[in-house]
């Protein structure tokens, strides 16, 4: 079978409910997954956060060497928000400014244009804020930077992410239904006792088969304080 297999996480800045913080036990989850490409929300390298410069590298291995950071919160040479990690070349990295005015933590987006095996493949991540006013305005910042980078010719595209949208109906989960297509998935947060979608994906995927779905568990639920989501592209053999 002709497969991708992604993994979007938020993960509580590497640090799980136990109060440890082992970027390790990540890493090996992706390598029991067999993630190929990792998203990941609330990355934190800041020092004075309990953070480190080589948490990049403990959290993706040697197995997915090319990275995408998305850097909302600054600190020397630490930093704070979305990262994408691939085994798979990255050939082009946006990092989109979701703010329209000040905000005490700014929100930005990670845009990977990934060359895979069976072609090209879009992986958009990003983490909406908690007030609603400021999730509308970003959700619309979003969609007009998504249509705003030009492609030579339209790839497969995913966004994913930490939405922090809970309430239904929800104008915002239409206005991003209208643009792409949603993925069903069961709740995840919070992971001891998941009640609230917080983390959502969505496709524009054409000729692809994706599907998504919440990793459960014990010990994945004491990860962090969200679920993470797992999700796959199956390719048709005939695709090149």
């Amino acid at each position: 079978m002709q497969r991708i297999r992604l993994l979007c996480f938020n993960i509580h800045g590497g640090r799980s409910l136990d109060g440890r913080r082992d970027l390790s036990r990540i890493h090996g989850l992706m390598q029991r997954m067999d993630i190929d490409i990792g998203v990941f929300q609330e990355m934190e390298t800041r020092q004075s956060h309990g953070g480190m410069t080589t948490d990049v590298d403990t959290l993706s291995g040697p197995e997915r060497p090319y990275r995408l950071a998305c850097p909302s919160m600054e600190e020397g040479e630490g930093w704070y928000g979305n990262l994408i990690v691939s085994r798979y070349p990255i050939i082009r990295g946006l990092l989109h400014n979701l703010e329209t005015h000040p905000s005490l933590e700014p929100r930005h987006a990670a845009d990977a244009l990934i060359q895979g095996p069976w072609g090209k493949l879009r992986v958009i991540g990003t983490h909406l804020s908690l007030s609603i006013f400021e999730r509308r305005s970003e959700a619309r910042n979003l969609l007009r930077l998504m249509q705003a980078v030009e492609e030579e010719e339209p790839n497969p595209m995913l966004l994913m992410g930490d939405i922090n949208e809970w309430q239904i109906p929800s104008a915002l989960l239409r206005h991003l239904n209208q643009h792409l297509t949603p993925l069903p998935c069961k709740p995840t947060f919070p992971s001891i006792c998941p009640i609230f979608r917080l983390d959502r994906v969505w496709h524009d995927a054409p000729g692809i088969k994706v599907t998504a779905h919440r990793l459960p568990g014990e010990g994945i639920r004491r990860l962090s304080d969200h679920l993470p989501i797992v999700v796959e592209l199956e390719y048709s053999s005939t695709r090149v």
